[in-house]
């Protein structure tokens, strides 16, 4: 993530989703990790500083970036954080249509 998102320090990313409902058994990721699947309820995922201090949550430019989706893309209309969630994410979208093709 960290090689994506331009944050000025290492962050970790929480995930919004617990195990049985549990908050303390939500996902947790640092900076030099993959991300977790972007869904549409991304918002909810919260990002620390390491020592554990809230930062800013991400952004539906960032949330797009962890899809591969160039950070400048023109998200637009209603509920932009589900369109982001559903999606097919560019770079994975490349390797179908090539795999199809050989």
């Amino acid at each position: 993530m960290g090689e994506v998102l331009i944050r000025p320090e290492p962050f970790h990313l929480i995930s919004n989703y617990g195990t049985g409902g549990d908050p303390k058994s939500r996902g947790r990721r640092t900076s030099d990790e993959p991300a977790f699947t972007v869904t549409g309820k991304f918002t909810r995922s919260k990002v620390t500083a390491v020592d554990g201090t809230e930062l800013k949550r991400l952004s539906w430019a960032e949330a797009g970036q962890l899809q591969s989706f160039p950070a400048d893309y023109p998200w637009a209309g209603r509920n932009q954080a589900q369109q982001i969630g559903n999606a097919t994410p560019p770079l994975l979208a490349t390797h179908i249509l090539t795999a199809s093709l050989l």
